[in-house]
């Protein structure tokens, strides 16, 4: 029996051995970036970048890594079109292509990849790798793709002392011991994951602040996590409390009618864009589960939304203003307390009272991510306010909050809902005006 059981033996450590080749050579960090072999599609031996913009040099180098991986080629790369075929990506500001789109084109043996800015070439690289990856025909090129709304943010709720408020996933890969990680290799790779979706911004800590993401100290900090993002064309977004200018600015108040307070948002605005010229700008949670808001002083949601607004418009910052708005404290007993209404109740009024660069940003449902909920009823009562569908991408309330849950269909509800109540206005206005000419 000696034979018998050394055979077993070598082959356990032999499967052992395999087991952990395997699970080395297989992390999962690339997630869906992992251009895995076996691709056999006829390609150009040559890449050209005709700019020099550091997006479009990250769009190269993303292209001869993913048909190296898939293809086993390593393209060689020029800096001027050759004579022979050649993959050439190119800026051509174009009336066609909107901001971020992009233009994928076969002509004369050359896969042209063509956009209107640098983010959009980026964007063309990685669809053309797309379908590179799943065998599609690129011999006859001749699409283009453009995104549909202009601001596509990803809200991390990352605390400054490494934890995740709702996070399923470990540390966070941005901050630890009230500071950045000395390592931010995560944050780069994150910022290609993002850049692959067509994701411009992220939120890099909790819109449950905490006051010191506006201390001197961190904005070397902020701008080293910026610097790691820059590269795949993702902004920084901060999110920042209401109560600042009191609570950590030296003043008696946060009343965002007095001038000290504006004039307070304008100097924190201003000293972190020094540091982060390219910051996309603030999301923020006000008079809402224990945040301080403009309630404090009898103001209006518009109100505090636009004294911070305007210290960010001279730096093209926008500001998400979260229209999650109850009384976290409302007696369930008392059958008038409706918490589905109270988004609606807070801000339908203010309708048209918020600056240009205000958005309001608006959960799918009116509750607060439940397993079933209807179409939040503020998406039907603002037409000249702007919007954004707020949607969780980790399981709070679905899915014991660690199993993994298709949500695609309940935001496809709420996406269809707000589409045909926006298209259904544009058909009312347009009868008005006609009627009015008529």
């Amino acid at each position: 029996m000696a034979g018998p059981c050394r055979f077993l033996t070598e082959m356990r450590t032999l499967t052992l051995v395999l087991l952990a080749f395997g699970l080395h050579a297989e992390t999962r960090r690339d997630a869906w970036l992992r251009y895995q072999g076996g691709s056999r599609v006829d390609l150009p031996a040559v890449i050209v970048a005709l700019n020099d913009s550091r997006l479009v040099e990250t769009a190269r180098d993303e292209l001869v890594r993913g048909i190296r991986g898939m293809t086993g080629r390593t393209l060689r790369i020029e800096s001027k079109l050759p004579q022979e075929p050649a993959i050439v990506l190119n800026v051509l500001p174009t009336a066609h292509l909107k901001e971020d789109g992009y233009l994928l084109k076969t002509t004369g043996g050359h896969i042209y990849v063509t956009a209107s800015n640098p983010r959009g070439v980026l964007y063309g690289a990685f669809a053309l790798l797309r379908k590179i990856g799943v065998g599609e025909s690129i011999a006859n090129l001749n699409e283009h793709a453009e995104p549909k709304t202009p601001v596509r943010w990803i809200n991390q709720w990352d605390n400054l002392d490494g934890s995740i408020e709702r996070g399923y996933g470990g540390r966070s890969i941005f901050w630890e011991n009230q500071h950045a990680r000395r390592d931010l290799t995560r944050v780069s790779e994150y910022g290609r994951l993002l850049a692959s979706l067509g994701i411009n911004a992220c939120a890099i800590n909790s819109v449950n602040v905490n006051p010191r993401i506006f201390a001197p100290d961190m904005l070397p900090d902020i701008a080293r996590i910026a610097e790691a993002f820059r590269p795949w064309g993702v902004q920084v977004v901060l999110s920042v409390d209401f109560g600042s200018p009191k609570s950590i600015g030296g003043l008696d108040t946060f009343d965002p009618l007095d001038p000290r307070v504006a004039a307070w948002w304008k100097s924190k605005v201003d000293e972190i864009y020094r540091a982060v010229p390219d910051l996309a700008g603030f999301v923020m949670k006000a008079d809402s589960e224990g945040r301080v808001g403009p309630s404090a002083y009898g103001r209006t949601h518009a109100d505090a939304a636009n004294v911070v607004a305007r210290a960010l418009q001279p730096h093209g910052g926008l500001i998400f203003y979260r229209g999650f708005v109850y009384d976290h404290h409302m007696d369930w007993r008392n059958l008038k307390n409706d918490r589905a209404r109270a988004a609606y109740d807070n801000f339908h009024d203010l309708d048209g009272k918020f600056d240009s660069n205000v958005v309001l940003q608006i959960k799918n449902g009116p509750i607060d991510f439940q397993v079933r909920e209807p179409v939040s009823p503020l998406f039907g009562a603002l037409e000249k306010t702007n919007q954004a569908i707020e949607l969780q991408i980790t399981q709070e309330y679905t899915g014991q909050a660690r199993h993994t849950v298709f949500l695609v269909p309940m935001w496809k509800e709420t996406l269809d809902f707000v589409v045909a109540h926006a298209l259904n206005s544009c058909v009312q206005r347009r009868h008005s005006w006609r009627r009015k000419v008529l």
